[in-house]
This record gives structure tokens, sequence and C-alpha cells, in this order.
């Protein structure tokens, strides 16, 4: 081969760190555990189970009965910041040595995959999450969805994880959630974290959608008015007199203060995707 010649066919776009191969195999393991009743807490009416315990080893448990069972997963991992107390801690059941025999790595690397125990460093979070999330995936229905919370400090890593697991293509997006604010004056105040959502198969999905309540009482008020008002001026200057009234019980949806033959409508510019000629009319 020409020196100025590169041979890129084993290259391509992969999360490598330090325990990946061990993760992996956890991931295939069954759990050793044994899961005992609790005759003196449990609720024998109830229809849910509630598993105390090491999550990997309910996950391992949970996959006989519930494979490809589960319509939607949440969880909150550790954020691993250093101040939530996670530490890697693996038993590891095996030496370097044995290691080396079943992940086919060398001593080194054995030895430094050992080393990871009780550290928390990024490599350390990623072997902890790996056969964990692997797993989840094995308890999704086809339409099932997994949602993950974090923060800044995995964020990164946990996105790039979940592709790997779950398919880049079936990221359904990442939501922005709002928390206390970060009282750092020198930098960036952060007043958010992250939750991320994969499907199992996104070809499944279908459109999700959920009634607003708020929204129900604007279109009540409308109706009371609508009995006793013909004209649809006046029946809009009241309504949007309402509307502002209650605006503190009528949050994300205040908005839909305008009126029409055919109901009450928004055409705010937040609400609609903008079009030649103006805003398209949204509807509740």
């Amino acid at each position: 081969m020409n020196k100025d010649e590169v041979d890129v066919k084993k290259e391509g776009f992969t999360l490598n760190f330090l325990g990946k191969s061990y993760a992996h195999y956890q991931s295939n393991l069954d759990s050793e555990t044994v899961i005992v009743p609790d005759e003196k807490n449990s609720d024998t009416d109830s229809e849910n189970v509630y598993i105390v315990g090491d999550n990997l080893d309910a996950l391992q448990h949970l996959k006989y009965s519930y494979a490809e069972k589960i319509k939607c997963i949440y969880i909150d991992p550790p954020y691993n910041t250093g101040k939530d107390d996670f530490v890697y801690n693996d038993k590891f059941g095996f030496t370097a040595k044995e290691l080396v025999e079943k992940l086919d790595v060398s001593e080194e690397e054995a030895e430094r995959i050992c080393g990871m125990n009780g550290k928390c460093t990024h490599s350390a979070w990623l072997t902890f999450m790996y056969p964990r999330l692997a797993l989840a995936r094995e308890l999704l229905r086809e339409d099932g969805v997994i949602f993950i919370s974090i923060d800044d400090n995995e964020q990164a890593n946990l996105k790039q994880l979940c592709d790997e697991i779950f398919g880049e293509g079936n990221f359904v997006g990442e939501l922005i959630i709002e928390t206390a604010t970060d009282n750092n004056p020198s930098q960036i105040n952060t007043e958010h974290e992250f939750m991320i959502c994969y499907a199992k198969n996104r070809a499944f999905l279908k459109n999700w959608s959920r009634k607003s309540e708020a929204a129900e009482r604007i279109n009540e008020q409308y109706k009371k008015i609508k009995e006793k008002e013909i004209d649809l001026e006046k029946i809009q200057e009241k309504l949007r007199k309402w509307i502002k009234d209650n605006k503190d019980e009528l949050k994300q949806v205040a908005h839909y203060n305008n009126v029409d033959k055919d109901g009450v409508y928004s055409s705010s510019s937040n609400s609609s995707n903008p079009h030649s000629g103006g805003y398209i009319k949204c509807a509740i």
C-alpha cells in the first residue's frame, strides 16, 4: 500500500470506553439471585410488582416474564456529577485472568476493568448503564418507548450509548426540563435537565396526544357565551375577558382566544407554522 493511502474499511462511528466488553458480557448473564415475596408488606390484591434490590438483578429476572411486553419505561439513573454518591460498585466475581479468557481482552485491560470498582469515571458510568439499557430494550414491545433523565455531565455519552443500543433511527426526541437555578454568577446559570426518549422500533409509533383540561374549559366557556350571544365579535370579546380573568389556570392555552363560525382557535405564531400569507389557524 502506498504510504499516502489509508485503509478505512474497518473504520466506523462507534462509542468505545473501558469496560464496554465487560458491560456487554453482563447484559447476557442470568441473575444468580432469587426473588423472595415480602408477605408481610405485600398487597395481595394489587396487579403491580414492586421489586427491591439491585436494578440489574431485577431486569434480569423480569426478562423471563415480561420480554417484549412493556410499553413504557422511565429511568432516573445517577447523573455521575460527583455529588450524587455514584460509584461503580461491582463485585466482579472474576479475577483479571478470568476476564482475559471470557472477554478476549489483554491482561492489562482486564486489570484496568477490575480497577474501575469504586470509581465514578465516565467509563465506569457507561459500564454501569450499558447492561441495564440493553435489558430494558429486551423488555420493550415493538411500539414501546423509554424515557431517561440526565443532566449535562453525561448527556452526550448517554445519547451515543442509546444510539448504539436502540439504534440512531429510533431516537424520538429530547425534552428540556426546567429545574432549580444553579447559582453560578461567573458562568452560565443552568436551569434545566434533559429527558431523552427512544423507541424500540419507531416505525410502530403512533402520534401521541393528550386531552387538555384547560383547553376544554375554554371551549365550555365559549359554548356558554354562544348561548346568549350571536355576534361573533361580542362572543370573542367576552371570551377574551374570561380568559384574561382566569389566565393563571389556563397556562399554555390562553392564546386560544379567537372566535369564528367554526369555534375557538389560535392565530398565534407560537402555536402554528408560518406559511405564505400568514399563520395557519389552530383550533381546539
